[in-house]
């Protein structure tokens, strides 16, 4: 699967989608999380904007960008931290970009702001167990400059997550057979409903998760390199979602599953050695 590159284009309003973008979502949650706090009905703050109580609902809910005067109002009315305006107003900036390609460490990585809206996240994992389910001895075996430790997912990640593993995550040369054997137990022992091992047939393909938030499309999140792509445009995800429907669908059951983890018959799907 090729990753297409960050487009500049705005995208049209897809069917049944409330925001136009990510970017002009997230945007929209902040101001209404931030209008909420400050205790404003939508007409009392239209009252202060002098817009429309039609008008400021559809930037609160990410269907109109604000222009940078009506941006610059909401901060001032709404309290927002000086420190944060300036997050907002790149996003009321670049509110018509699709798809995301920024350093991981990056101070405004939005990966978790996004991860709280999400309903549910689907990881299909090719190589390396998923962050959410390693053990602290299995992540310090893995983690080298190529794979930086990343930052612990929340237990509302976890919880809201399905995670679709390769046979070849089961296995790593860098990792000690005792670590292997008490990660697969703890995939065995740890949310084993929401673990599915796939058959060998699908390819191991770069590991990616589609992260679904209500009224949008699916979001498709890649980590590559120390390097964060999201994308979000159908054409850019379609893809990517496809493979996940098929990889799901031939998925084992979460009994076959869990007998393949606790059996000796796990050892069959690990590297000789």
């Amino acid at each position: 699967m090729s990753t297409p590159t960050t487009t500049a284009s705005a995208t049209a309003e897809e069917p049944g989608a409330r925001a136009k973008t990510l970017r002009g979502l997230l945007l929209a949650r902040e101001l209404d999380a931030a209008r909420q706090k400050q205790g404003f009905t939508t007409r009392a703050l239209a009252a202060g904007m002098s817009m429309s109580p039609a008008m400021l609902n559809r930037v609160m809910t990410g269907r109109r960008v604000p222009t940078a005067l009506e941006i610059g109002g909401l901060c001032s009315l709404l309290d927002i931290h000086p420190a944060r305006r300036h997050h907002l107003y790149r996003l009321t900036a670049n509110a018509d970009l699709t798809d995301w390609l920024l350093p991981t460490n990056a101070e405004e990585n939005p990966i978790g702001q996004i991860e709280a809206i999400a309903e549910t996240i689907t990881w299909f994992a090719s190589h390396l167990i998923p962050q959410p389910l390693r053990t602290t001895a299995y992540n310090n075996a893995i983690t080298t400059a190529a794979h930086p430790t990343p930052t612990a997912a929340s237990a509302q990640t976890t919880g809201i997550s399905m995670f679709l593993l390769h046979p070849q995550t089961l296995h790593h040369p860098g990792v000690p057979t005792a670590v292997s054997r008490e990660q697969l137990y703890h995939l065995r022992d740890t949310h084993p409903h929401k673990i599915r091992l796939l058959p060998t047939t699908i390819p191991p393909e770069p590991s990616f998760r589609v992260l679904d938030i209500d009224h949008f499309p699916p979001i498709v999140h890649i980590e590559h390199h120390n390097t964060t792509i999201l994308m979000e445009h159908p054409t850019a995800t379609a893809t990517h979602t496809a493979f996940l429907h098929h990889a799901k669908a031939v998925s084992l059951t979460v009994d076959h599953t869990r007998e393949l983890l606790a059996s000796a018959g796990v050892s069959d799907l690990r590297s000789p050695g």
